[in-house]
């Protein structure tokens, strides 16, 4: 219901913001650099899943 209030590009843009900040996250946080692009590259060419794989298994672990 709340969805229909919002519309549809409005979803759009904030899956892209947390595509963009897992980007963002990934680049900054990882250390090593094998690691590093490996999620990166993840995240790049899976935006959907490869963002919320990385926010479940680093993101939270980190901040956690």
């Amino acid at each position: 219901m709340h969805f229909a209030l919002i519309g549809g590009g409005a979803l759009e843009i904030l899956g892209l913001l947390f595509w963009l900040w897992m980007i963002y996250e990934c680049a900054t946080r990882e250390r090593n650099s094998t690691e590093k692009i490996l999620w990166l590259l993840l995240v790049i060419f899976a935006p959907v899943i490869g963002s919320l794989i990385y926010f479940l298994v680093r993101v939270v672990k980190i901040r956690g």
